[in-house]
């Protein structure tokens, strides 16, 4: 079974109740292999209205296992951007740490934001959108 990077997409689309949760991703938590970075953290308290959905969060977050972001992923961060623009293509930098992070650390990445699927092929970031 692959490691999974949870994008903030496919955690709120849990949280709602508007994806159903796969096998593979009750499996990843339970094996402690499902991670979430900071950026997904703060971008899951961005949206914060009540303080039922905190304690959601906690639950869900609380269940996945917490990557750190380092120098060298802020680095290679930029570089990826870099590359990404010399190619006519922008990504925004909360992403590009996401993909960064599941590259560095060989997870395939789940999203429901399209625009990942538009990355070059030869960056080797695996993606996948739940259905």
């Amino acid at each position: 079974m692959n490691r999974l990077f949870l994008d903030t997409s496919v955690l709120i689309a849990l949280l709602k109740g508007n994806l159903a949760s796969s096998e593979e991703i009750v499996l990843a938590v339970e094996r402690r292999i499902a991670y979430f970075n900071g950026i997904v953290l703060t971008e899951l308290y961005s949206g914060v209205k009540r303080k039922h959905t905190e304690g959601q969060i906690v639950k869900i977050v609380n269940a996945l296992s917490y990557l750190q972001l380092t120098y060298e992923d802020y680095r290679d961060t930029g570089q990826l951007r870099s590359r990404l623009i010399s190619q006519g293509l922008t990504m925004s930098t909360p992403d590009a740490l996401i993909a960064t992070h599941a590259l560095k650390h060989d997870l395939r990445l789940l999203t429901l934001d399209a625009f990942f699927m538009k990355l070059p092929v030869e960056i080797g970031l695996q993606i996948e959108i739940p259905g």
